[in-house]
């Protein structure tokens, strides 16, 4: 049905498994469209009680924007490239029925991001988490939004800038995620807590749901269109191109090492 996406519903419980392990679970556009359609999709099912998303294997949940497509984009066509995100990201925020992030892996960009937007995140002990955006030359404005709600300032400014990552212990320190379990224990702690959710009264949880995202739509809003700015002024400096160029080389040599 999909080409970088897997879908399961099983007891009520719909799992959507991004399947790049090869480029570790990255956002290509495709995925960003594959992955909107089914959070709609399992939202509109009446047997979906609960909607779990994690990423295949054991390394990445979903490692955030596929670099060998943004390393193509120039400053016509960041307006674009961010409107992708802004579907995605309105459409999970729109998913009346309880999402978790079952966070196997590294979680990171974009990837982060797409974790932060679920309801509640239950990592393994060997994830880990940043913003590394700076990295490869990119500001990180939708990121730096959602840190700030979760964990205010200060944090926020020391990870963005500096693109480090957390490890699972720390994330759940900073508030990034709420529940800790060994990775064997991963899936199963993900679907028992999935069960739990499922049983709640669904009126009671979409409703709930539904005011959370009003306490945060104003700067939502405001990061998406400022984002659009932001990418622009970026790739016409030259340097995310230069950063991930950079990137890659690094790794091909690494690989060939």
């Amino acid at each position: 049905m999909y080409d970088n996406i897997l879908c399961d519903l099983e007891e009520g419980i719909f799992t959507i498994t991004i399947n790049r392990e090869s480029t570790y679970n990255s956002l290509s556009t495709n995925t960003k469209v594959e992955i909107a359609e089914a959070f709609q999709k399992a939202d509109l099912q009446d047997d979906v009680k609960v909607i779990i998303i994690t990423g295949a294997g054991n390394k990445s949940f979903c490692s955030g924007q596929d670099l060998a497509e943004s390393q193509e984009l120039n400053k016509e066509e960041a307006e674009n490239w961010i409107n992708e995100f802004d579907y995605l990201y309105r459409v999970i925020r729109k998913v009346k029925k309880p999402i978790i992030a079952a966070v196997n892996g590294y979680a990171t960009g974009s990837g982060l991001q797409l974790a932060l937007l679920a309801d509640i995140r239950i990592t393994s002990d060997t994830a880990k988490y940043g913003m590394t955006e700076i990295n490869v030359g990119l500001p990180c404005v939708i990121g730096s939004t959602m840190f700030w709600e979760v964990m205010g300032k200060s944090r926020t400014i020391d990870l963005i800038l500096t693109g480090r990552l957390l490890d699972a212990k720390e994330a759940e320190r900073y508030g990034l995620v709420t529940r800790i379990v060994p990775a064997d224990d991963l899936t199963n702690a993900s679907k028992t807590l999935a069960r739990e959710l499922a049983e709640m009264p669904p009126t009671a949880v979409s409703i709930n749901k539904r005011r959370f995202n009003q306490l945060s739509e104003h700067e939502f809003n405001s990061c998406m269109n400022y984002a659009v700015e932001a990418h622009t002024i970026g790739y016409s400096s030259g340097e995310p191109q230069a950063k991930m160029l950079e990137f890659f080389e690094k790794r091909k040599v690494k690989q060939e090492s």
